[in-house]
């Protein structure tokens, strides 16, 4: 079974000090970044450097979309680490809880608006993504 603090401190070992330091500017719990940046990628260095792309077009370290996300560079670590802790900071102060910061961070903010508003169905990907998160942090 896969254990994300191994591999944060084994092959995400160089990412770690870019991830902590994303958190504490952006007052993002201790190891959220972390966590989130594991379930996107695992740290597998061909998603990080783009040589395996998903199914939506999420790339990098966070599976950034570039479609939705224009001015950031996913495969440039630093730089998308960064960008993926403002933007779950700035979802955190819209929708007021790590929980729905999460989803909105995995599913759009578009989507979970709607879905808050009863307009459309949570799919089960989402629902799990962000428990297994909190789950691991100890916040659920």
């Amino acid at each position: 079974m896969e254990n994300w603090v191994d591999d944060l401190n084994g092959r995400g070992a160089k990412y770690k000090p870019l991830l902590e330091a994303a958190e504490k500017r952006y007052g993002i719990p201790s190891g959220m970044l972390a966590r989130l940046a594991w379930q996107e990628s695992r740290f597998r260095e061909d998603i990080v450097s783009g040589r395996t792309v998903s199914s939506a077009g999420a790339m990098g370290i966070m599976q950034i979309m570039t479609r939705w996300h224009p001015g950031v560079d996913p495969l440039n670590p630093a730089e998308a680490i960064d960008y993926a802790g403002q933007f779950l900071a700035r979802l955190y102060k819209k929708f007021g809880t790590w929980e729905l910061a999460l989803k909105a961070y995995n599913w759009g903010e578009g989507n979970l608006a709607k879905w808050l508003r009863g307009e459309k169905l949570e799919p089960l990907e989402t629902r799990l993504y962000s428990a297994q998160i909190l789950n691991d942090l100890g916040m659920a």
